[in-house]
């Protein structure tokens, strides 16, 4: 139960820190900002047609149900209008800084290994032991 928590609570502080990752990006660099929802509303496009290429694809499949499946257009009017290019730059945003709080864990965690290998002595495999007591 705990480890469920822990994944729950570093799931939300992950989304939190993508939000004010992308307010403070918009607020400080706009033109950057808008590059990136250019690029992600690129992704979202490619997204669309994908699926409504499928769902054509099952529309002639279907014959007399082809009716029922949407028009041509409507998958990506439908991705624009709840903002998928958003949700996808989220997303990476999302990615971006877990990755980075992983190579900084990483590098912290090597840094306190090397520091603590250097300062104490370690046995050698290749030290010769005592057999007996010593004299």
């Amino acid at each position: 139960m705990r480890s469920r928590i822990a994944f729950l609570s570093r799931l939300v502080a992950l989304k939190l820190a993508a939000l004010f990752a992308f307010v403070l990006l918009s607020l400080y660099t706009p033109s950057t900002t808008n590059a990136l929802l250019d690029g992600a509303g690129e992704a979202a496009k490619l997204v669309a047609s994908g699926t409504e290429a499928s769902l054509q694809s099952l529309g002639t499949l279907l014959g007399d149900a082809a009716l029922l499946m949407p028009k041509k257009g409507a998958v990506e009017l439908t991705m624009r209008y709840v903002g998928m290019d958003k949700v996808l730059l989220f997303v990476g945003i999302t990615i971006a800084l877990y990755l980075a709080w992983l190579a900084a864990v990483a590098g912290a965690r090597g840094a306190w290994r090397s520091l603590d290998a250097a300062g104490s002595p370690r046995a050698r495999r290749d030290a010769r032991l005592q057999s007996g007591p010593p004299r």
